[in-house]
C-alpha cells in the first residue's frame, strides 16, 4: 500500500456502527482509491478483492486500538501517566486518569514548560531542570527525576518522571519527548519513616554506648577497692581460715570483672563499635605472651602446654594482634578450665597464599572433657554452654565462645569444633592478614650448629614432636628420651660409639632419674653441667632456677618453650664455643610484686585518685614497693602540688569532680613547657600514667593524645602498674649538647613539599600564654639538643635496635608537638610503635623519615630565632 492511499485510510471517520457498517465504509474508501489509480494496477498491487481486503484492514485497525487499550490500561492500573510533550509547540498530551489523579479536570491541559514548571516544589526546580536541560541537550540516555508536584487541593505529592526525547531535527535539536509519571508518595513516606527509625536506632545505640562506658566506671571502681584491699590483706598475717576466706573473695572478684569485661566486648560488638586495627606484629610473640600470660593456670593444675608454627608459615604479619590475643586467651583460658590432666596444644599453620594476602589457621587442642555432638553448634551461642552441670561446675557468662565467633568473622576467617565427648575438643579458626615478612629477622641460626648432637629427654610426646622439629630445622641431629632411665642408656651407647652428645634438652618435672635427677648426678660425678638446658614451668621457676645455678646448669627455659627463647639458651649453653652470648630475661609471674617493684625504689609519686578506698589501696601497694605517696583528690589539686613539689611520677584517675584527669595533664604539661623548657634549659616531663575504669574504644588514644605517657585498667593489678612505671622510667632521658653533626640544614621553609606547614609556632605561643621570650628561650633548648637526638637514631638504626628507636621516638614525639610539628609527631609515632611491639626492622625503616622531619624542623626554627 502507498503512503498517499495510508493517509487517505487514515482520514476516514471512525464509525460506531456495526461491523458490518464499518467494513462498508473501508470498501467505499478502497473503491474510491481503486478510481485513481485505476482498477486494475489497484488490484495488481493487492491481488485481493475489496471485500476481503476492508475486512483485512478492519481487522488490523482494532488490533491497533486494542493494543493503545492495553498500554493505557497498564498506565492507568500502576497509577502511571503517560505524557507526550511536543517541544516545539510546547503542547502535548497528559493521560486522562493521571489528571484525575492531580485533581485536575479533562479540559484542564497544562502540560507546557511553563505550567509545569509553576507546580514543581521550588526547593526541587533547580535540579529537575539540571536534569531536563543535560538531557535535551544530548549528554544522557535518559531522564529519571524525583520531585515534589503540586495537586490541585494545593497538597504536594512526590512523583518520579521517566521518559527520553524521541525525535530531534537535522541539527540534533530536540523536537519531542515522550514518558511517564509515576505517583511514589508512599515509597517516599516509607524512606522518610525508615530514616527516623535508623536516627531513632543510632541515637539508642549511641545512648547504649554511653550508658556503657559509664557502668564500666562506676563498676570497676568499686572492684578496684574490692581487689586491692583483699590483695593487702593477703600480705598480712592470717590464719588459714582467713586466707581462704580472702582467696575466694580475690577468686569471686575476679570471676566478675572477666564477666563484666565479656558484656562490654560483646554489646561493643553487636553496637558495630568494635573497630579492628592494621598494625605490624610477630606472629611468634603473640602466640609466645599469649602463652605464658596463661601458664601459671595451667602448670598448676599439671597440664602440658605446648605450640608450634608449621614451617612455611609467615612469622611477620600485618593485623590486629590484640583481637588475635583476644580469641586465643579465651580458646586457650577454656582447654585449661575445662582439662583436669594431659595437655593443650596450639598449632597454626598457612593454608593459602595470593600475594601478600595470606589466611592462617590455627587450632586449640586439648584432652579435657569434650562435647557433645549435638551441643557442639550451640556453644557459640550468646549465653549458652555445654550444658547446666557444666555451667555450674565450672562458670562462666557462656559469652566467650560468642565473642570469639563474631570476632573471627571479622577478621575474615570462621570458626569451628572438633570434639567428641569425655576425649577432648580441637577448636579451629581462621583469619585474613597481610604478610609483612616470612621470616623473622632474630632468627639466624649459626651454621655451626649443623651436625650437632642434642638428646631431648621429654615425656610428652607432642612437646618433644614439636622441640625436635624446630632443633631438626636448625641443623641439629636429635635423640630423644622419655624418661630418665631411657636418656640414661642413651647417653652410654653414644659414648661407646663415640658419638657424644653436644647438649642436651631435659624437662624438669620428671619422675627421678629424670629432671633435675640427671643433673645432680653429673654435678655429683664433677662432670660439668652448662651443656644442659633445662625446661621449667612457671609454678616452680624461681625454686627450680636456684637449683639450676647450684648445679652449674648456665641455661633455662620457661614452659611453653617458643623457637626465641629456645634459641637464646642454646646459645647461651654453647657460648664457650659459639660466639654468641646473650642474657635471658626469666618470666615474670604475677605474684612477684616485690620483684617488680624494686627497680623503681624511694620515688616521689603523686596519686591523683578522688575515691577513698582507691587512694588507700593505691597507696599501701607503692609504699610497700618503697615508693614515698601525695595524694591529690582531684586535678586542680594534682596541679598545686605540681607546683609546689618536684615528683619523679604522676599516676593520675581520668574521671574526678572539679577537674578530670586529661584537663588536668594538658595543664601540667603546659607549666611543664614553661618551666623546664624555658626555664631551666632541659626537657623534664614528668611521666604520667593514666588510671582510668574506662576501657571503651579510644580512652587509650585520649588518654595518651593529653599528654600521658601511659595507660592502665582498673582494677588495677599490681604488676601491670609497676610495668607501666617500668616503661616510663626506663626511656630515654634528653640531655644538654651542643653537636649537630647529624643536623642537615635545609632552605628554612615554613612549608614542607606538599604545602603543610612543617610547624605552627602560634600554637607554642598560645601554650606559653604569649610569652615570646619563653618561645625564643623554647627553640633554643631543642636548636641545643637536636644534634644529641639525631646521634641517638643514627646509633640505634645502625645497630638495629628497635627498642632504643622507640624510646627516642618517644621524646622527639612530644618535643616537636610543643611547635606543631605534625609531620614530625607522626613519623616520631611511626617509630614509636613499631619498637613498641617489637618490630626493629620497621622501626629502622620508619627512623630516616623522622630524621628528616628533625632536620627540616631545625632548619625552619632557627629562621625564626631572634639575635
Amino acid at each position: 500500500m502507498t503512503k498517499s492511499m495510508t493517509r487517505d485510510l487514515s482520514s476516514i471517520p471512525p464509525t460506531s456502527g456495526s461491523v458490518g457498517g464499518d467494513v462498508a465504509a473501508l470498501r467505499n474508501a478502497l473503491e474510491l482509491l481503486a478510481g485513481k489509480a485505476g482498477r486494475a494496477e489497484f488490484f495488481a498491487d493487492f491481488g485481493d478483492t475489496l471485500d476481503d481486503l476492508a475486512w483485512r484492514l478492519k481487522d488490523m485497525l482494532e488490533l491497533e486500538l486494542r493494543e493503545k487499550e492495553r498500554i493505557v490500561l497498564a498506565l492507568d492500573s500502576a497509577h502511571d501517566g503517560l505524557w507526550d510533550w511536543d517541544i516545539a509547540s510546547n503542547g502535548g498530551y497528559l493521560s486522562p486518569q493521571w489528571k484525575k489523579a492531580l485533581g485536575y479536570g479533562e479540559s484542564d491541559r497544562g502540560l507546557g514548560l511553563q505550567a509545569w514548571e509553576s507546580r514543581v516544589h521550588p526547593d526541587d526546580l533547580p535540579g529537575v531542570q539540571s536534569v531536563l536541560s543535560v538531557h535535551l541537550a544530548g549528554r544522557t540516555e535518559g531522564v529519571a527525576v524525583e520531585y515534589r508536584l503540586r495537586h490541585a487541593d494545593g497538597n504536594w505529592q512526590w512523583v518520579g518522571s521517566y521518559g527520553r526525547v524521541v525525535e530531534r531535527d537535522a541539527n540534533g535539536r530536540a523536537l519531542r519527548m515522550v514518558g511517564v509519571h509515576r505517583n511514589i508518595s508512599d515509597r517516599k513516606m516509607f524512606e522518610h519513616e525508615l530514616l527516623r527509625a535508623k536516627e531513632v536506632a543510632e541515637s539508642a545505640s549511641r545512648a547504649k554506648g554511653d550508658f556503657l562506658a559509664n557502668m564500666s566506671h562506676e563498676i570497676r571502681t568499686p572492684m578496684n577497692g574490692i581487689l586491692g584491699m583483699t590483695e593487702l590483706a593477703l600480705d598480712t598475717q592470717l590464719d588459714p581460715e582467713q586466707r581462704g576466706y580472702l582467696q575466694t573473695v580475690k577468686s569471686s572478684a575476679e570471676s566478675l570483672l572477666s564477666i563484666i569485661n565479656d558484656i562490654l566486648d560483646f554489646s561493643k560488638i553487636e553496637a558495630g563499635k568494635l573497630e579492628l586495627e592494621t598494625i605490624e606484629f610477630s606472629l611468634p610473640a603473640v602466640l609466645g605472651d599469649t602463652f605464658k600470660s596463661l601458664a601459671l593456670r595451667g602448670h598448676q593444675k599439671g597440664l602440658e602446654l605446648v605450640y608450634g608454627i608449621a614451617p612455611g608459615t609467615p612469622q611477620v604479619l600485618r593485623g590486629d594482634p590484640n583481637r588475635l590475643r583476644q580469641v586465643l586467651m579465651n580458646l586457650l583460658g577454656n582447654a585449661i578450665k575445662f582439662t583436669e590432666k594431659g595437655e593443650i596444644e596450639v598449632s597454626v599453620k598457612q593454608i593459602s597464599r595470593t600475594g601478600r594476602q595470606a589466611r592462617i589457621e590455627f587450632a586449640v587442642r586439648d584432652t579435657g572433657i569434650g562435647i557433645a555432638k549435638e551441643k557442639q553448634e550451640e556453644v557459640f551461642g550468646v549465653f549458652s554452654q555445654a550444658d547446666t552441670s557444666t555451667t555450674r561446675r565450672y562458670g562462666g557468662t557462656g559469652l566467650g565462645l560468642a565473642i570469639c565467633r563474631r570476632l573471627v568473622e571479622l577478621m575474615g576467617g570462621r570458626v569451628w569444633l572438633e570434639s567428641e565427648e569425655g576425649r577432648g575438643s580441637v577448636f579451629h579458626f581462621t583469619t585474613e592478614v597481610d604478610v609483612v615478612r616470612d621470616e623473622l629477622v632474630s632468627e639466624r641460626i649459626d651454621k655451626r650448629f649443623q651436625g650437632m648432637r642434642v638428646l631431648l629427654v621429654e615425656d610428652s610426646a607432642s612437646t618433644a614432636r614439636e622441640l625436635g622439629d624446630t632443633l631438626r630445622r636448625w641443623g641439629f641431629h636429635v635423640a630423644l628420651a622419655a624418661n630418665g632411665d631411657e636418656a640414661n642408656m642413651t647417653m652410654r651407647v653414644a659414648q661407646k660409639s663415640g658419638e657424644a652428645f653436644d647438649l642436651m634438652l631435659v624437662d624438669a618435672r620428671m619422675p627421678e632419674p629424670g629432671g633435675f635427677e640427671l643433673p645432680s648426678r653429673f654435678h655429683t660425678e664433677g662432670a660439668p653441667c652448662d651443656r644442659i638446658i633445662m625446661m621449667l614451668t612457671t609454678e616452680s621457676q624461681r625454686n627450680d632456677a636456684a637449683r639450676c645455678r647450684q648445679f652449674g646448669v648456665r641455661a633455662h627455659v620457661v614452659k611453653p618453650v617458643s623457637a626465641g627463647d629456645l634459641l637464646d639458651a642454646i646459645r647461651l649453653a654453647l657460648s664457650t664455643t659459639v660466639d654468641s652470648e646473650v642474657k635471658l630475661d626469666e618470666f615474670r609471674i604475677d605474684e612477684s610484686l616485690a620483684e617488680a617493684g624494686n627497680v623503681v625504689r624511694r620515688r616521689e609519686v603523686l596519686l591523683v585518685e578522688d575515691n577513698p578506698v582507691n587512694q588507700t589501696v593505691a597507696t599501701k601497694v607503692l609504699e610497700r614497693a618503697g615508693f614515698k605517696v601525695t595524694v591529690a583528690g582531684d586535678g586542680q589539686e594534682a596541679i598545686e602540688w605540681f607546683e609546689k613539689q618536684r615528683f619523679d611520677i604522676i599516676l593520675m584517675d581520668v574521671q574526678m569532680p572539679v577537674l578530670g584527669g586529661l584537663d588536668a595533664t594538658k595543664a601540667i604539661r603546659a607549666r611543664e613547657a614553661r618551666r623546664s623548657w624555658a626555664m631551666s634549659g632541659r626537657w623534664e616531663s614528668v611521666p604520667i600514667i593514666a588510671m582510668t575504669a574506662h576501657v571503651m574504644s579510644g580512652d587509650r588514644e585520649r588518654c595518651l593524645d593529653a599528654g600521658m605517657d601511659d595507660y592502665v585498667a582498673k582494677p588495677i593489678q599490681p604488676s601491670e602498674l609497676f610495668a607501666a612505671i617500668d616503661r616510663v622510667s626506663n626511656r630515654y632521658e634528653r640531655t644538654d649538647t651542643d653537636g649537630i653533626a647529624n643536623v642537615v640544614v635545609e632552605n628554612g621553609n615554613a612549608f614542607s613539599g606538599d604545602g603543610t606547614q612543617v610547624a605552627d609556632l602560634e600554637q607554642t605561643r598560645s601554650l606559653l600564654e604569649g610569652d615570646e621570650s619563653a618561645v625564643q628561650a623554647l627553640i633554643s633548648v631543642f636548636l641545643s639538643d637536636v644534634g644529641n637526638t639525631c646521634d641517638k637514631l643514627q646509633a640505634a638504626i645502625q645497630k638495629g635496635d628497635g627498642k632504643a628507636l622507640g624510646a627516642v621516638a618517644h621524646s622527639v614525639k612530644s618535643s616537636v608537638g610543643v611547635f606543631g610539628a605534625v609531620h614530625g609527631a607522626e613519623a616520631a609515632l611511626k617509630v614509636e610503635m613499631a619498637g613498641r611491639h617489637g618490630d626493629p626492622a620497621a622501626a629502622v625503616a620508619a627512623a630516616p623519615a623522622l630524621l628528616v622531619e628533625l632536620n627540616r624542623l631545625s632548619a625552619y626554627l632557627r629562621t625564626q630565632l631572634k639575635p
